[in-house]
């Protein structure tokens, strides 16, 4: 690959990978905020193992990341014992052709090498399943939103599981049923680690906010494992009910939240 460098990234020069994932057009001080929120979490995740290389045009330009880690440090909501997980495997269009992609996936299997086996949960659009089977990993689990989960055991045959967890969401509790009948409830769970996530979902949020002064928004976010678990999938939720899968347009977004509004007597 010339002219690529790939290299493993410390939490102290998380900002020099996270330069890709900051959203265009963003204003400074918000990407300021989001890069020390997200260099922060990955400082701890750090701390439980959690691994992350990034490729570099010329060195110094950012294109490709890896981000594997401990089932422990991941926030993903899957079970399982003595495994690992890739939360992150991306590179840029303008890279694309290179072999980043299969580079950067040998140093993450090598770097979990000891473990049971390593498993990833992909949806469509994001990180495609059939780049992962090309590396021996197995569809284990297919749910009707797009979600899939696929692992790669280290010992092929062993008995080595992995599941994805859908807890009932928390905060669609029953006491708040009568505040909600003069709402409605727009909220976010998503993770602390990428900027572009925190991004997309706080704009999310923002463009909701701004549609009637009945409706309420909320950030749930996923600083831990034990977190993906009682929260779920990321992912946005009205009333409750995760009306989408995948990324989400504006008009989209506009559209449900109006219904709901209407539906319940508050448009």
């Amino acid at each position: 690959m010339d002219g690529v460098k790939i290299r493993e990234i410390g939490p102290a020069d998380m900002d020099d990978i996270n330069k890709m994932c900051v959203m265009p057009g963003s204003e400074p001080r918000a990407v300021l905020d989001v890069l020390r929120e997200s260099a922060e979490a990955h400082r701890k995740a750090a701390a439980m193992g959690a691994k992350v290389f990034g490729a570099f045009l010329g060195g110094v330009e950012p294109v490709g990341r890896i981000e594997i880690m401990p089932i422990e440090a991941a926030p993903v909501p899957l079970e399982g014992e003595g495994l690992w997980v890739i939360r992150c495997l991306w590179v840029l269009d303008k890279a694309r052709g290179l072999g980043i992609a299969r580079s950067l996936m040998q140093l993450g299997l090598d770097a979990a090498q000891a473990s049971k086996g390593v498993a990833v949960l992909t949806y469509p659009g994001w990180m495609p399943v059939a780049f992962f089977e090309r590396f021996g990993f197995q569809v284990v689990e297919r749910k009707a939103g797009g979600a899939t989960v696929l692992l790669r055991k280290t010992v092929p045959g062993a008995g080595t599981r992995v599941s994805l967890v859908s807890p009932i969401v928390p905060f669609a509790r029953p006491e708040d049923a009568a505040f909600s009948r003069d709402v409605v409830r727009v909220e976010a769970v998503f993770n602390s680690r990428c900027p572009w996530v925190m991004q997309r979902y706080r704009k999310y949020l923002s463009i909701a906010a701004s549609i009637s002064d009945r409706v309420v928004t909320h950030e749930n976010v996923i600083h831990t494992h034990a977190d993906a678990l009682r929260l779920g999938e990321e992912n946005l939720y009205i009333d409750g009910v995760a009306p989408f899968s995948g990324p989400v347009r504006p008009q989209e977004l506009e559209r449900v939240v109006k219904e709901r509004l209407a539906a319940k007597g508050l448009g």
